[in-house]
Order: structure tokens, then sequence, then C-alpha cells
């Protein structure tokens, strides 16, 4: 049986880059979200802090997301950060422990 993965990523702009990191991210969501294997790509803002950005992630194996990493667009948004986001991103991969959709 395949283990499914989720990444987490959090990100926070540079100042006054915050719109164009805005549209970099919803372009990446919308790139990846028809990739083979996603069963999730979710995009959030920080209510409290609007330079704060959460993407969260699943795929249905850790190939799915393998395959992801070569996605044209995430490639070009990781190879621009340094200039959009503030610090490096932090990106956390995580394996589902338990379905518990029957509990």
């Amino acid at each position: 049986m395949t283990e499914s993965v989720a990444n987490a990523a959090f990100l926070r702009s540079r100042a006054r880059k915050e719109e164009e990191l805005a549209g970099r991210l919803e372009a990446l969501v919308r790139a990846s979200r028809s990739d083979p294997g996603v069963i999730i790509y979710d995009l959030h803002r920080s209510k409290e802090a609007p330079a704060s950005w959460f993407l969260c992630e699943r795929y249905e194996s850790q190939d799915d997301l393998n395959r992801h990493m070569q996605n044209p667009v995430l490639r070009r948004f990781v190879a621009d950060s340094a200039t959009l986001v503030d610090g490096k991103l932090d990106i956390r991969t995580f394996r589902l422990i338990d379905d518990l959709h029957g509990a």
C-alpha cells in the first residue's frame, strides 16, 4: 500500500513584495493542482500578518511529490524565492498517521 505524504510550507514576503508574492503563489497553486498525484494544494494567508503565507500540500505518494518537484512553475518560484521571501522557505514533510474518516 502506498503511503501519502504532505508538505507544510511557511513563507513570509519581503517588504513591499507582498502582492508580487501573492500573484506568484496563486500561479503556483493553479499549476500544481493539476500535477499527477496531488490530493490537496491549498494556499492560506494570515489574517493577523498579511505578509505570512501557508501552503498545505498532500500527495498520493512520495513518488508523486518527487515528480511535483519538477513542475516548471515551482522550479521558477524556488529560483526566484530569494527576491520574494524574507528568509528561507520553511518546508516540512509529513506522513499521514491514520485515516480517521471512519472514526
